[in-house]
């Protein structure tokens, strides 16, 4: 059954469901998008074969028609589904059509319960031919969910939000922003935001700036989920810093199941300017700023997935490190070192930096978010990226909390050897 969707015209909604109600009886494979975070153009069903092939949908102006996510009803239990999934034909912006493998990950992620992200599982790897990635599987209920990577929409984020202020009664959330279509931007702040004694630190962390990158808020998730445990070194890092936590950043194209990434005028990680387009951008600045001044600022982190062929994680490094403040290169070097020993599998670290070297101006440069943090800040503050690999067997939930949990412990090791200030 379609499900209501208030950012589309019921007139639409009424269309549709007419017209796969007089097109599908209720013993065949149908196929829906229309719930949050859904994206797929249904290009064909065979329902002798359980075929189903889709492509994802191109949102007008919203980025990368990367991300795709589906509802499966009419299936029958048992038997193999064929699910195709070619590259979106549409171009997403100035006539650029995006190559099919953002849109193919090796395996995908499937279950028959789209609530409880804990039952998602990868399919087996999938079937290239001819541009074209079928995925097969069988159906083990009559209605199923299949998408690029296991969902992280915004009900998941407001209900870790819950979890953590339930386990940690000190703990705050925090309104950051309305985005331009009025959805609330939330966070939480761990620790006391009035501290300034000395030896104690100030961390920001933010998860999906682009929207089809769902692991990074299941790195997220990891990382503050581990945060606010019994375990004796997240106490340890509870005491010695104050964390600050977005879980999803561009929040109207993760609920719209768009990519985000070179959305027109440009997207969030491009947004760091002196003149925002989105509202959440300039509040993090502005939240950023304020603590800088007020000395309580030293470490941001900005979780990002890499593209499809990277099996590792990486931090992106300054592009100007030879140039930096002394104070900042020492500190870039130890947090390296730190990571490379803390973050070690079953997702390893890259021994090294890389660098954004795609970025072809200095002007778009200063307009990334760790870019313009760390021309923003004090000199002693460590700002830069984790991209985390979201194509491997443990691109999954419980592989990401890991690498969460590992950058916990990598935060605890860098502020426990007391950075330069």
């Amino acid at each position: 059954m379609l499900r209501r969707n208030r950012y589309l015209p019921e007139t639409t909604l009424a269309a549709v469901f007419l017209f796969a109600s007089s097109v599908f009886p209720d013993d065949s494979i149908r196929v829906s998008a229309d719930f949050e975070g859904g994206s797929a153009n249904v290009i064909s069903v065979d329902q002798e074969l359980a075929t189903i092939s889709i492509q994802p949908a191109t949102r007008p102006g919203r980025g990368w028609p990367c991300w795709w996510f589906v509802r499966l009803d009419g299936l029958t239990i048992g038997h193999t589904i064929s699910l195709k999934v070619s590259a979106s034909s549409d171009a997403y912006r100035d006539n650029l059509v995006l190559s099919a493998m953002w849109s193919q990950p090796d395996q995908a992620s499937i279950s028959s319960n789209e609530t409880d992200r804990s039952v998602w599982q990868q399919t087996g790897v999938c079937h290239r031919e001819d541009n074209t990635a079928t995925y097969q599987f069988a159906a083990t209920a009559s209605t199923m969910w299949a998408a690029w990577g296991v969902p992280y929409l915004q009900r998941d984020a407001e209900e870790l939000l819950d979890r953590l202020a339930q386990k940690l009664p000190a703990a705050e959330r925090f309104e950051l922003a309305r985005t331009r279509a009025g959805r609330p931007v939330n966070g939480i702040r761990i620790g006391d935001a009035a501290t300034s004694l000395p030896g104690h630190f100030g961390v920001w962390v933010q998860a999906r700036q682009h929207a089809w990158e769902a692991g990074s808020s299941w790195v997220g998730q990891g990382f503050m989920e581990w945060l606010a445990s019994d375990d004796q070194e997240a106490a340890a890092l509870r005491r010695l810093a104050t964390v600050y936590y977005i879980p999803i950043m561009d929040v109207d194209s993760v609920m719209m199941g768009a990519g985000g990434k070179d959305a027109i005028p440009r997207d969030h990680n491009r947004d760091w300017s002196d003149a925002p387009v989105y509202p959440e951008v300039a509040a993090a600045q502005l939240k950023i700023s304020r603590l800088d001044e007020a000395g309580h600022f030293d470490v941001f982190v900005d979780l990002h997935n890499p593209g499809g062929s990277e099996k590792q994680p990486y931090f992106f490094g300054p592009g100007d490190m030879d140039n930096l403040p002394a104070i900042q290169q020492q500190n870039h070097i130890k947090w390296q070192a730190i990571a490379h020993h803390e973050i070690n599998g079953p997702l390893p670290l890259l021994e090294n930096y890389l660098f954004a070297t795609y970025v072809k101006t200095q002007e778009e440069s200063s307009r990334m978010s760790a870019n313009w943090v760390r021309n923003h800040s004090d000199d002693h503050v460590l700002s830069t990226t984790l991209e985390t690999p979201w194509n491997t067997p443990s691109s999954t939930p419980a592989g990401y909390a890991v690498v969460g949990k590992q950058l916990g412990h990598t935060l605890l090791r860098y502020l426990a050897a007391q950075p330069l200030e």
